[in-house]
């Protein structure tokens, strides 16, 4: 038998740099990476067949052994001889037979095999995890060896990339020295297992928004970078000088609020922060009957939202932008004004600071005057967890949102005194 596995794995191993192109995020990775030591557990979420076999090539150089349903042993001897020979452990859902758990823990303690564990005991097409079976407690306790919680999307193919997340070890015997848990142990043992891997799906979730919104470089941003250049072009007609450049130094996700008294604001505010890949909130009103320039705009980051409602969508694209270490710019005034003075303005960006938990950065546009320059006006970024420290307060997001307007106000007054 280990002779067809090896022989098997081999004849895989090109084809599966193809199918599995594997993204892996790491807890701890000094404490676990894709080498295991001696015995343990893998025990993970389940969202396709092909998750034991990506395991297979993920943690290289140790045969992977697996709980398997006895369903795939009634689907004929060849297939089961097969799935035996790949290290799979029957085990029959529908009876009281808990031999798997005997010869697990052999394997475990006595072999130092690792064994991988789909506790939800099926696959999961859902958004949400299911109830985890316990079985994978009891051969953690009694075999005296780790659990190496990990979480996969499921996604695999030829156009698709697998992304996964590897945890550190979690030994239940710091928690549970009984061999034989009541009830009540197993249920506080499961639930810190489960935790980890949602901890662990929320990293990745995490990962993939930096990669989409806060990437330095991306083939996949080629459209958006190449809009970019074109107004980086136009800079040479609009000639912008940002005034307070090192109010712009800030790492990671952020909100420009500023005023909008020109069609050419968002063009402006580009090439003012032309040292990151900037996206804009605008109204439907601007993508509505042009199909071309509704494509391309998209194509250039900019967020269509519909000022008719409260456009959840648009909102949650937005705050994923800033989960995801992007720059979102917003004009609260909702229309574009061309009288002097900034005017009361919506919540929206508060609103959406206050949710993703970023700072603000307050910006003024000045009317170019005749044979002058563009001038972008950056104040002090503004600190909205000294505000809110409550999400869900309204009170809070009122007050960010009158500081946001004050701070936007007090730059406008410096340009109007300057010029005076």
């Amino acid at each position: 038998m280990l002779f067809l596995y090896l022989l098997g794995y081999l004849m895989a191993w090109p084809v599966q740099f193809i199918y599995f192109k594997k993204k892996i995020y790491y807890e701890d990775r000094k404490n676990q990476g894709r080498t295991i030591k001696g015995g343990a557990i893998i025990v993970s979420n389940h969202r396709s067949f092909k998750d034991y076999m990506m395991y297979m090539y993920v943690f290289y150089f140790r045969k992977m052994y697996c709980l398997m349903s006895e369903l795939i042993y009634k689907k004929g001897r060849l297939l089961a001889f097969l799935v035996t020979c790949l290290g799979g452990i029957k085990v029959d859902r529908f009876s009281f037979d808990m031999s798997f758990i005997g010869k697990s823990v052999d394997l475990l303690e006595r072999k130092k095999k690792c064994i991988v564990i789909f506790p939800e005991a099926k696959i999961n097409k859902e958004k949400r995890l299911q109830r985890f079976t316990t079985s994978y407690i009891l051969m953690a306790l009694r075999a005296n060896v780790p659990i190496i919680p990990v979480y996969t999307l499921g996604k695999y193919g030829l156009f698709r990339r697998s992304r996964m997340a590897i945890g550190k070890k979690i030994y239940l015997s710091d928690y549970c020295n009984n061999p034989n848990p009541t009830k009540e142990e197993l249920e506080y043992l499961n639930n810190i297992v489960k935790n980890k891997i949602l901890d662990l799906e929320k990293m990745v979730k995490e990962r993939m928004l930096i990669e989409e919104y806060g990437k330095a470089f991306s083939l996949k941003k080629f459209t958006f970078d190449l809009g970019r250049l074109l107004v980086f072009i136009m800079n040479i007609h609009f000639r912008v000088k940002v005034i307070n450049k090192k109010n712009k130094k800030i790492k990671g996700g952020y909100i420009v609020v500023a005023n909008h008294s020109m069609f050419k604001d968002p063009l402006l505010l580009i090439n003012a922060f032309k040292n990151r890949r900037i996206r804009i909130l605008a109204a439907e009103i601007v993508f509505d009957g042009h199909k071309l320039r509704s494509h391309l705009m998209k194509k250039m980051g900019i967020i269509r939202i519909d000022r008719t409602k409260y456009d959840i969508d648009a909102v949650t694209k937005c705050i994923d932008v800033l989960k995801g270490h992007g720059v979102l710019v917003v004009f609260p005034e909702g229309q574009i004004d061309r009288e002097n003075g900034v005017k009361q303005f919506k919540s929206g960006a508060a609103f959406m600071a206050q949710q993703a938990n970023v700072p603000i950065l307050p910006a003024f546009i000045e009317n170019k005057r005749r044979h002058a320059r563009f001038r972008v006006h950056i104040g002090e970024a503004i600190d909205t967890s000294a505000i809110c420290t409550n999400k869900y307060s309204t009170v809070e997001l009122e007050k960010l949102s009158e500081t946001i307007f004050d701070s936007i106000k007090k730059l406008e007054e410096s340009v109007v005194v300057k010029h005076e």
